[in-house]
């Protein structure tokens, strides 16, 4: 008997610090996959980074606490993207205004179709373009709630 709890006792050790070399080795493994995409975010490779980060949840399931940094990480890639696309749409807002703004409901007497058909374009624009700058909200208060968390 005494045998057989010495052996128990010996796997439970080795199984303990086996998986703390493990779980050390997992981190820093997804520490250096973070890195990476850390630095694909900052050269706004934001697919890229995005894909890096879902890789590293699957691959090092047990780095716990890299997992939890990539989460905010993950954010702050949605984050900057939104913000870019943000940026380019409200040029394209602006163009289909100023385009808009030009033309006269009335033409010769007859209604101008292409009038209305410009005012849809840019109602429907002004809706995107305020779906994401609630996008842009929303990821922001993500990211205060994940660093409280961390």
């Amino acid at each position: 008997m005494k045998n057989g709890t010495t052996i128990v006792l010996l796997l439970t050790v080795l199984a303990v610090f086996g998986c703390k070399s493990s779980t050390n080795e997992a981190e820093e493994a997804a520490q250096l996959m973070l890195a990476d995409a850390r630095q694909q975010m900052a050269n706004k490779d934001y697919d890229q980074a995005r894909a890096t980060i879902l890789d590293l949840r699957k691959q090092h399931p047990t780095a716990l606490k890299t997992r939890r940094a990539a989460i905010l990480t993950l954010d702050s890639v949605e984050l900057l993207a939104t913000r870019d696309s943000v940026a380019s749409y409200e040029q394209l807002l602006d163009a289909a205004r100023a385009d808009f703004k030009q033309m006269l409901p009335r033409e010769n007497g007859q209604t101008n179709q292409a009038y209305y058909a410009q005012q849809r374009v840019v109602m429907e624009m002004e809706r995107h373009f305020d779906e994401l700058c609630a996008k842009v909200k929303f990821y922001v208060r993500k990211i205060d709630i994940d660093q409280q968390d961390l």
